[in-house]
């Protein structure tokens, strides 16, 4: 089958590799449309760090934004059926251990992370993936709508975490692919108000043509001053950090009302930031952090397939497998109009 393969830093191909088989509680899964995400190009690059950390290892198949069908069943798999379409989570927990049991597999010492952290994921034809972690979607629902519910999950799970309310002014700070997710949802959980701040152009303008009562220019514009204009003096409720960014992150923590709630949603790859501690205690601010998307995956999908949300509204490139490098490039170089890329299989739909 053919596949992409990262061998080391800045070392990928696209070829021919073994196809897997599935193993007991199994799938076979012909993978259709895959995302590709910040991390595929941190793996590329070396950054990643799981890699730095050598918590993972090449070579790698990445991709854990994907959707598919099922091919073919592995023993002991009898609650899906050849030709069902699915797509997969990004953690896989042992299933064993007292993090498992307690719903927390996501933070599993065990874990498995599709295509990142030792599992191979969907820039392939074929992948194999646990059943467990496996979710049907409806048949009208296009691959490549479903490869995003991955990012929507996290979207989603940053959201519920924060926990936004319908009375809540909500800021969220990044303007990419998961900023504009989360922008969706905070939308479908009701908040009365949503600001986006951000640096880029392009996807600015989305925000404002998915619903942000107000986007934020941070190259031109005073970030708190005109949060506080939006809100007739009031300073939001509750802010989502979404770039990974430090320069963000502290700039959260200054605009958030007392008795507020910051959650950390970006991954900031070993950069540290300077966070006003003071801030913190002396206004009563909830900080969480949000990894990943446990236990939330029903109903992310429900969401899309009742047209709540509408991850394709991203998407500004379609592309082959064959064109993976390329794609990387695009995103590594913010091309101008790129947002969300995802590469299709020839003829899927």
């Amino acid at each position: 089958m053919k596949a992409i393969q990262i061998r080391g830093p800045h070392d990928s191909t696209f070829g021919e590799v073994p196809q897997p088989k599935p193993g007991p509680g199994e799938v076979l899964v012909r993978v259709r449309s895959t995302g590709i995400c910040g991390t595929d190009v941190e793996i590329v690059e070396g950054t990643m760090p799981y890699y730095t950390q050598g918590l993972a290892h090449y070579p790698i198949i990445p991709g854990h934004e994907w959707a598919g069908e099922v091919a073919a069943l592995g023993t002991g798999v009898s609650h899906f059926a050849v030709g069902d379409r699915v797509v997969g989570e990004c953690s896989v927990g042992c299933g064993h251990c007292a993090t498992c049991l307690a719903g927390n597999y996501h933070q599993c010492p065990d874990r498995r992370e599709t295509g990142i952290l030792n599992l191979n994921g969907g820039f392939a034809e074929f992948m194999t993936f646990p059943a467990l972690f496996l979710h049907r979607v409806v048949d009208d629902l296009p691959f490549a709508t479903a490869c995003l519910v991955e990012p929507c999950a996290v979207a989603f799970n940053g959201v519920r975490r924060t926990q936004v309310t319908p009375q809540d002014f909500v800021a969220i700070f990044g303007d990419g692919p998961i900023g504009l997710l989360t922008l969706q949802m905070a939308r479908a959980f009701g908040a009365s108000r949503v600001a986006v701040v951000g640096a880029t152009d392009h996807r600015l303008a989305k925000a404002a043509e998915l619903g942000a009562d107000a986007v934020i220019d941070v190259r031109s514009e005073d970030v708190t001053e005109s949060l506080r204009r939006l809100g007739g003096g009031r300073v939001p409720d509750a802010v989502i950090e979404a770039t990974g960014n430090p320069t963000a992150a502290e700039q959260a923590v200054q605009v958030v009302r007392p008795g507020g709630r910051l959650t950390l949603l970006g991954i900031f790859g070993g950069r540290k930031a300077s966070l006003d501690l003071d801030k913190l205690v002396i206004g009563d601010i909830t900080l969480r952090g949000a990894l990943g998307s446990p236990g939330v995956w029903p109903d992310v999908i429900r969401l899309i397939e009742a047209g709540r949300v509408d991850p394709t509204a991203i998407v500004s490139h379609q592309m082959e497998l064959a064109d993976f490098s390329r794609g990387i490039e695009m995103v590594q170089g913010r091309a101008d109009g790129v947002v969300k890329i995802v590469l299709t299989q020839s003829g899927n739909s």
